[in-house]
């Protein structure tokens, strides 16, 4: 690891882990683990608010909101210090074909993507990438290849281009092989053509175990991809009927999508967002359909908690990623509820996204 890597690691604090929503403490990426305390299951669920201005990562709970407000994060996880810090624009936790369960998290600005992985214990760096050029929003871990997806927004433009109504080109995914137990460093880039791996505006990428589809949103369309090959010869296939027509919807209700999130309650919904919508997808039969929607005001993030209640972010303030409030849908709390600023945070709050830590 190079000595900027170490910096931007240095004292990051680990993400709560799925399999203990309510009671991991934040443990250090260096030095002496801190045990977590037990605590007694309790109604509601944990969040990652992901505040792409002051690059940092707040894990809270929601059976800790007073007034409106979200109570004292329960971990931190900053991507750097000062100007080696970057945007996160993406988190999920998934158990590594190497058996250990990990944080993954990616982002960055046009000019510069990273993606770094780390233990859930102890918040130890497994592997690493910078200097990715599709400007990284969003990512996923697929268990039986053991590769990485990082989807993006930038490049390949001409490879799919954008239709004459839409106002944003390019896009594309990459590959990476996943770290290996004891083999921590740099990410290993998957060589993949060109023209498989162009998806204008890709913003958002879920695995689907129910299908044995990877499916990919952005832009005006959502698609099902097929995944063959392990490891290195991994590979990605647009998903056809029986009539060799790809598995696909196309609508001008997507443009500009900004996220794709499955629904854990209901496995046959995946949930969609885009500038002006949420967007509930059945997926249930041949093709994807748009079951429901309804307005939103730039909505970033959409997830729904198996409890049925379901959170989102949104840009009120006209910069692009987001706001200082998480909006809860389906649940008692029907107003937005506020991120403070944490220690240390001089910049207004833009929360991107609010994370599900169990799915």
């Amino acid at each position: 690891m190079s000595l900027d890597r170490r910096q931007l690691l240095r004292g990051s604090l680990a993400i709560g882990a799925a399999a203990v929503p309510f009671g991991a403490l934040a443990a250090p990426a260096h030095g002496i683990v801190r045990q977590p305390q037990a605590q007694v299951p309790r109604a509601g669920f944990s969040l990652a608010l992901l505040d792409a201005n002051n690059q940092i990562i707040t894990n809270h709970h929601t059976g800790d909101i007073r007034n409106g407000k979200f109570g004292k994060p329960w971990a931190t996880f900053r991507t750097g210090q000062g100007a080696k810090a970057w945007d996160p624009l993406e988190l999920k936790v998934r158990k590594l074909q190497s058996g250990e369960t990990a944080f993954l998290i990616c982002g960055g600005d046009r000019t510069e993507g990273h993606m770094t992985i780390h233990r859930n214990s102890d918040g130890a760096p497994l592997g690493w990438v910078s200097g990715l050029t599709n400007f990284p929003h969003s990512l996923e871990y697929l268990s039986t290849p053991d590769v990485i997806i990082v989807v993006g927004t930038q490049g390949l433009d001409s490879l799919d281009p954008k239709p004459p109504e839409a106002s944003r080109s390019g896009g594309c995914y990459e590959l990476y092989l996943a770290p290996t137990r004891g083999s921590a460093g740099p990410l290993r880039k998957i060589p993949v053509q060109d023209e498989d791996r162009a998806f204008r505006q890709a913003h958002g990428v879920v695995w689907d175990e129910t299908k044995q589809f990877l499916w990919i949103f952005g832009g005006n369309k959502i698609r099902a991809y097929t995944v063959t090959g392990k490891r290195e010869h991994t590979r990605l296939k647009r998903a056809k009927d029986k009539k060799g027509k790809d598995i696909e919807l196309v609508s001008s209700l997507f443009e500009n999508g900004h996220d794709l999130q499955p629904d854990p309650l209901e496995p046959q919904y995946l949930w969609a967002t885009s500038s002006k919508e949420i967007i509930q997808i059945n997926k249930a039969g041949g093709y994807p359909r748009i079951q429901w929607s309804i307005p939103a005001r730039s909505a970033k993030s959409f997830s729904r908690d198996r409890s049925g209640s379901a959170v989102w972010t949104s840009d009120t303030k006209g910069n692009a990623y987001g706001d200082d409030k998480v909006r809860f849908l389906w649940s008692s709390m029907t107003d937005p509820v506020t991120a403070e600023r944490a220690s240390g945070e001089t910049k207004d709050k833009w929360i991107y996204k609010a994370r599900l830590l169990d799915i």
